[in-house]
């Protein structure tokens, strides 16, 4: 299953569950939600940083590629 979100709405506790209420931008730019990302309270925090490092990650390859780009538009203007 996928599932496209702008951002969230809520995050709660429930029942030792993480709740996180998901949900794309509709008319007029307002939430709609659109799921519920439950993660038990015990993995959240290995869940949270997981999640954190692989953008991290991400965001370092990006940098790195729009750098090799711009060496790659100069050497082509020389």
């Amino acid at each position: 299953m996928h599932i496209f979100t702008d951002g969230f709405t809520s995050v709660s506790l429930s029942n030792g569950n993480l709740r996180v209420k998901l949900a794309q931008n509709g008319p007029d730019n307002e939430p709609v939600e659109v799921a519920t990302l439950i993660v038990p309270v015990a993995t959240a925090p290995s869940f949270v940083n997981g999640l954190a490092n692989a953008l991290q990650q991400l965001e370092e390859q990006i940098k790195a590629k729009q750098a090799e780009m711009v060496v790659e538009g100069a050497s082509k203007h020389n």
